[in-house]
């Protein structure tokens, strides 16, 4: 709950110039140009303009984006105060050319800022719409609590396909892992290419990359052969109304009419794919009820990080 209430309070935090030394969790503003090599890092890494020099730039103490060991450095510092920074850029630095090498900041403290959050009050809780602050918390409780049931929920159908695919063995057809491998493999690629991972390293990965997803396809494979063996056996339907309505959910998500997103999943022979999500859904859902369930301990949580002082 704490941790809930806390995150709704940071986007309203206030950041209040003043006048004394740099602690953390403060924010500093700060004027920098740097060197690596003797040399404007421009000169060793083209692009990265950024790194080389910046006017009024924001840094948190500490901070978790920028450059390693950079922001430690500024705990102390004053308004108006000249600092030069040493760092050390890490071997799997994001600009490849620095990576290893030691960088040297000429840095000016514009402002230090405190960062003060809003009271939790009722004027706090009027802010998200609620009627009090303790709507507000009833409110970010039933969250919590159907985030939890949502957790539990997919654990428990992930729990039961994972048992299915244990204890049911089979000869799978090539054609269709053949074929399940290629989406896999064009999944994984278009996902890490989303992730900035460059076209050199997926090839050199390419062999990892095919095995992992091999063995995803023989899963995802075996899974839809043995829900669909159960939905004839337990004589599962799906009806044009079901479909119906899950075009019209999903249209309504993608922000796109009813009938184009209909139109166009018949152009790609999607249909079958809402059909075969819906079975499958039906399916897990026969299973989870017929299930034995039983309940363990919770792991303790994780403790929240602490800043250090």
């Amino acid at each position: 709950m704490e941790r809930a209430l806390e995150a709704l309070r940071k986007p309203q935090t206030a950041f209040n110039n003043v006048q004394r030394e740099a602690r953390t969790g403060d924010i500093v503003v700060v004027n920098y140009t740097g060197t690596c090599e003797g040399k404007a890092i421009t000169e060793i890494a083209p692009t990265a303009q950024g790194l080389t020099e910046r006017k009024n730039f924001w840094v948190d103490i500490p901070s978790h984006s920028f450059i390693p060991g950079f922001s430690d450095q500024l705990v102390g510092v004053r308004a108006g105060e000249k600092r030069t920074i040493t760092v050390d850029f890490p071997a799997d630095f994001v600009t490849p050319q620095l990576a290893g090498k030691k960088g040297v900041y000429e840095v000016e403290a514009v402002e230090v800022k405190e960062q003060v959050l809003p009271a939790l009050d009722e004027a706090f809780a009027k802010s998200y719409g609620a009627e009090s602050l303790a709507k507000l918390r009833e409110g970010v409780r039933r969250d919590l609590e159907n985030e939890l049931n949502f957790k539990q929920n997919k654990g428990i159908r992930n729990q039961l396909v994972r048992a299915l695919l244990d204890r049911v063995s089979f000869e799978l057809p090539e054609t269709a892992v053949a074929q399940e491998t290629r989406n896999v493999v064009y999944d994984l690629v278009q996902e890490n290419s989303k992730r900035g991972v460059s076209r050199q390293v997926i090839e050199e990965q390419k062999e990892q990359i095919y095995s992992a997803a091999t063995q995803g396809a023989k899963e995802r494979v075996k899974v839809a052969f043995l829900l669909q063996r159960i939905a004839e056996k337990e004589d599962i339907k799906v009806s044009q109304e079901e479909i119906a309505a899950r075009i019209q959910t999903l249209a309504a998500m993608y922000q796109i009419p009813a009938d184009k997103f209909a139109q166009d999943l018949q152009k790609r022979n999607g249909l079958i794919e809402i059909y075969d999500q819906i079975m499958n859904e039906k399916v897990i859902d026969l299973l989870q009820q017929n299930a034995r369930i039983e309940e363990v301990p919770a792991a303790p949580p994780e403790p929240p990080p602490t800043n250090p002082s």
